[in-house]
This record gives C-alpha cells, sequence and structure tokens, in this order.
C-alpha cells in the first residue's frame, strides 16, 4: 500500500521528519536515503571524525565547482552517506547559533520563526545534561552532553581570553552565546557519536508506520495538476514508483535537495531547458542564496607537550582506545578542541560574526611507534570563519542525469567583504595567541611560513587555503517573496503535496553549527505538516536577546581592546 508520506532523505532533518509523521497522530512513513547505514564502529568513535571525511564508504566525495576568487581550487564538499545524513560525520559540535539569527528570520517577514517562537522546539528535541530549565530540555531524543574530556590547554585559552578582555561562555546554548568556551556535544554518556539517526530514527526502527530504505537513489518527483504525487527511485538495480497519499517532503541537505527539485522540472526554466528537463513550474530561485561560512586557520608550535600527539604514540593510543572502549571517556570519545569561540565585531549589525575552534591537533597528526617512527611535533590548528558571509554561489545541474553530481559552485570570498573581514580574523587570532596569558604555550608559527608580511601576502595565502566550514545552507531559501523557494510552512511555492526540510531552506546564515537548527525546524515543521498547534512562544525577553550586544570586539590593526 502507498505510504501516507515519502521522506527523501534520511539526514538530521529527515530522521526527525520521519519520526514525527510515523509517530501518534501521523501516518505510515517511506523514508527514502542514498547512502548505507551509519551503525558501524568507525560512525562511533568522535575523535575520528576526519577519517569519514572523502572516504567513499562514508562521504560523497563531491568536489566543487572552480571557485573564482579562489584562483580556480575545486574545493571539497563532505556530505555523509549515510542515515543520518552529515550528522553521521560531523564534529559532533552541539549549539544553536545566535538569538537574533532567529529575530532576523522574523524580520524577513517569517513569523513564528522568532528566537520566543523556536526555543520550545530546541528545547522539546533535547536531553541536555544541564536538565530541564527555559532554554534546555531533558525529554527529547537527542543527547547533549558536555565533553568527558577537556584538553589540559583549556585553561590556558580561557586565562587568555580573560586578559584580553573577552567574555567566558559557561553555555553556547543560554541567551548569551558570544565569547569563548567549550562546545556541547552530541555524544552519549559512554562517549558514542549519537547522529540524527541514532537520535531519532534507530529508537522506532520497528514501528509498523514506518519503512526505511537505504541505497535509495531518486530519479524523479512527478507532478500532476500542480501536485507532487509519487516518487521513481533506484533501488539494488530495480526501479520503483511509489505514490504519496498525502504529502512528499525533501529533506537531502543543501545540495541535494535542490537538484531534486530540478531534476524534477521545478526551478529557473530557461536554465532547465539547457540541461535537457522539461520545465514542470517556473521557480528560479531554486538553486540560488546558497552560501557556506567561508573559513582558513594557520597552525603553530606548542612548547608544551600537551596536545593529541602526545596520545598517539601507539602504545598510549591503544589504552586510550580500549578506555573509550568499555565506555569510560578520555580523548577518544570527543573530538580534539581546546575552545571555541563566537564573537560580535564591528563588521555585523546584529549576530556573531568571527568563529573559531582551537584544537590541539592538525590534519597531519598520526599515530606514531617509539623505535620505529619519529614522533611529530607538538602543535595546534586554528580555524576561523566567517560567520555571515555576504558571498552567494549556486547549485545548478550538470546535466538531465538525476544521479550526477551537480554543480556546486560556493562563490567564497567573491564579496570582497567577506576576504577583509577573514583577514581581521587572522590578524585578531594571532594577537589572541600572543598574549602574555598564553606565551607559555604558543610558540613559532608554522603555517602559514613564512608569516605574511603585508596584507597582500596575507590575502593570498587565505585564498590558497579558504574552504568551507561543511555548514552549507540557503539554497531552496524560505521567505515571502517572489525569488523564495518554500514559505514560512516549508511547502514549496506553486506546488502542492511538496515541502523542502533541511538547512536548504534557511534564509540566512546562523551563527553556529546547523545541525541542532535543522533538528528543530524539522520538529516544528513536522507539527505543521500535521495540522498541531505550536508550542507555546518561550519565556525569554527582549533585554535577554539583546545582552550580546555589549560583547563587541574592536579590532585594530593586531589589537585585542575590547568595548
Amino acid at each position: 500500500m502507498d505510504p501516507d508520506y515519502i521522506v527523501i532523505g534520511g539526514g538530521s532533518s529527515g530522521c526527525v521528519v520521519a519520526n514525527r509523521l510515523s509517530g501518534p497522530g501521523g501516518g505510515t512513513v517511506l523514508l527514502l536515503e542514498a547512502g548505507g547505514s551509519s551503525r558501524g564502529l568507525k560512525y562511533r568513535m568522535p575523535l575520528a571524525a576526519t577519517k569519514l571525511w572523502f572516504n567513499p564508504e562514508s562521504d560523497w566525495c563531491m568536489l566543487s565547482e572552480p571557485e573564482p576568487a579562489l584562483g580556480g581550487r575545486k574545493i571539497g564538499v563532505p556530505r555523509g552517506k549515510a542515515l543520518g545524513g552529515s550528522s553521521a560525520i560531523n564534529g559532533t559540535i552541539y549549539n544553536r547559533g545566535s538569538p537574533h539569527d532567529f529575530e532576523q528570520w522574523r524580520d524577513l517577514g517569517l513569523n513564528g520563526w522568532d528566537y520566543a517562537s523556536v526555543l520550545p522546539y530546541f528545547r522539546r528535541v533535547e536531553s541536555h545534561w544541564r536538565g530541564s530549565g527555559r532554554f534546555h530540555g531533558d525529554r527529547g531524543d537527542l543527547p547533549v552532553t558536555s565533553l568527558r574530556y577537556v584538553s589540559p590547554l583549556t585553561d590556558d585559552l580561557l586565562k587568555t581570553a580573560r586578559q584580553a578582555g573577552l567574555p567566558i561562555v559557561d553555555d553556547f546554548c543560554g541567551p548569551n552565546p558570544e565569547g569563548v568556551g567549550l562546545s556541547d556535544v552530541n555524544i552519549s554518556k559512554a562517549g558514542r557519536r549519537m547522529s540524527a539517526a541514532d537520535a531519532f530514527l534507530w529508537p522506532i526502527r520497528h514501528r509498523d508506520t514506518l519503512t526505511v530504505e537505504t541505497g535509495a537513489r531518486v530519479l524523479g518527483v512527478k507532478v500532476e495538476g500542480g501536485r507532487a504525487v509519487a516518487v521513481t527511485y533506484l533501488r539494488n538495480g530495480a526501479t520503483h514508483v511509489v505514490r504519496a497519499r498525502k504529502e512528499i517532503i525533501i529533506s537531502a541537505g543543501a545540495v541535494h535537495s535542490p537538484q531534486v527539485l530540478l531534476c524534477a522540472g521545478i526551478g529557473p526554466a530557461d536554465e532547465l531547458k539547457r540541461v535537457g528537463v522539461t520545465p514542470v513550474h517556473d521557480l528560479p530561485g531554486v538553486g540560488r542564496n546558497f552560501n557556506d561560512q567561508p573559513g582558513a586557520s594557520f597552525e603553530f608550535k606548542s612548547k608544551l607537550p600537551r596536545t593529541l600527539n602526545g596520545e598517539l604514540r601507539f602504545d598510549r593510543l591503544a589504552v586510550r582506545l580500549a578506555q573509550w572502549t568499555v565506555g569510560l571517556g578520555g580523548p577518544a570519545s570527543c573530538p580534539p578542541l581546546v575552545g571555541i569561540g563566537s564573537l560580535r565585531t564591528p563588521y555585523v549589525e546584529r549576530s556573531p560574526d568571527l568563529r573559531f575552534v582551537l584544537a590541539g591537533a592538525t590534519l597531519d597528526s598520526k599515530v606514531w611507534f617509539p623505535g620505529f617512527t619519529r614522533q611529530g611535533e607538538h602543535k595546534m590548528t586554528m580555524r576561523f570563519a566567517v560567520a555571515h558571509p555576504r558571498s552567494r554561489g549556486s547549485i545548478t545541474l550538470a546535466s538531465n542525469d538525476p544521479l550526477a553530481q551537480p554543480r556546486i559552485l560556493f562563490n567564497l570570498l567573491s564579496d570582497p567583504y567577506d576576504l577583509f573581514r577573514l583577514r581581521q580574523y587572522y590578524k585578531f587570532l594571532i594577537g589572541l595567541i600572543r598574549q602574555s596569558e598564553f606565551s607559555h604555550v604558543a610558540g613559532s608559527i608554522t603555517r602559514p611560513s613564512p608569516e605574511p608580511s603585508s596584507d597582500i601576502e596575507l590575502d593570498n595565502y587565505l585564498r590558497s587555503v579558504a574552504e568551507t566550514t561543511s555548514h552549507p545552507m540557503g539554497s531552496c531559501r524560505m521567505g515571502v517573496d517572489a525569488d523564495a523557494v518554500v514559505d514560512s510552512e516549508c511547502r514549496v511555492r506553486g506546488i502542492s503535496g511538496l515541502r523542502v526540510v533541511d538547512a536548504s531552506v534557511f534564509p540566512t546564515q546562523i551563527s553556529g553549527n546547523p545541525n541542532a537548527t535543522a533538528i528543530m525546524l524539522a520538529d516544528r515543521v513536522s507539527d505543521m505538516i500535521l495540522g498541531r498547534p505550536p508550542l507555546p512562544r518561550g519565556n525569554v525577553t527582549a533585554e535577554e536577546i539583546n545582552q550580546g550586544k555589549k560583547n563587541v570586539v574592536a579590532f585594530e590593526e593586531a589589537g585585542l581592546t575590547v568595548v
């Protein structure tokens, strides 16, 4: 029998939608996931996340088009190839961005998406280690925990931040998530990654109302009389056509959701004709407004032997892995974080714009064997990004083959203002690690080497290393204007029975990692689909929302003045 709902994509949002629509008061759900399972051991260990990137078993291994502002470089586009989507391969960091991000959505005409309206859904989906309160919930499906292992260098970073006058954040999901501190994570008490599939799908996989098919590559969405009615997909070499009795929900992510629409003939008509797709509905905004937070990094030596490198000695690592296996935490139970920062700069009006992560490791860190291989140097990596870029890219079809990778163009740093901000952030963070409180930790800069001696040299370096932070969004933008792809209930404009529910609908970037917001959005839209009234607004005041305005970092050439 045909299902009531078909959900395309089992990522962060798709797992939540499948959970909610197949539950009490819902109906029958068919969830189609192009990747495989995410239950293997390789997905469980948080420390090993980078080993999942660009691995064809766990990642789609896509590359962008040549980036014009980056010298024609193609950028890697890590996207999870399994149930849980990119939540199965991400760094497990859990935050929501800034309350002002959602106030901005409201100001764009999206009623019901202000901070007070979305806060109850953030609370409902999580089971937070802090317990229930105005800003957290403790009965949700998604475990949110504190780090079970804290780097011995974290205290040095926090002392340095205080010396620089930066605010220290105890809770990045509280009303004022601006400053420096440690993030919460989506990791179980036993130290295992908790992806969206682990939290929302596996516990309910035996429901009679839910069917999950992995390895299902969607070939098309059929539209009849202005209504989406069926999905065609390929699985195990056979083509299947399934009709939805109620709705089709696309939750394939910021790259693949617009691709599904375009292959269905929903998008810019002239563009579709050029690649041999018959237009069904001319919707010019599909694939436009695509954006990601442009990031860069630098590396420096640690004077103290307290980085992850020491733990990567073969015998020590064996002990740490055994410790993790029996659920006792340790370095393997979390990413190699020293601390994170989310700072409001003079370059934005509302939300924090500088985001950084200090890691006690580099991508070159590797296991070493005493007496056989040399120990690598103790190094640290500072990664930083522009949270609210002006540059916009696009997702377009390379051909009319629905199985071909679409053309992914980020257009990173194409707006000169984004490059200017990245430059200033580099200078600011170099100044931060050279504060006297960090002088016993930070040694010489090893990348870039030699250090840039002018803005021109610095800009050239930043263009050579700029990449995405793997936070793509906006390609099926939610809005009330003519270029919006979906409305405030994520319904595709001009086509009934069809919604897009994932980060592709975010109208603007958020000042954080998108996973929590993608989950919140799916929970809220599921209520809309089922005709349920919205949860009561959160108890938060305008004064609390505006607290962050006091924490503006005043940038000088390499200064750390705070006003």
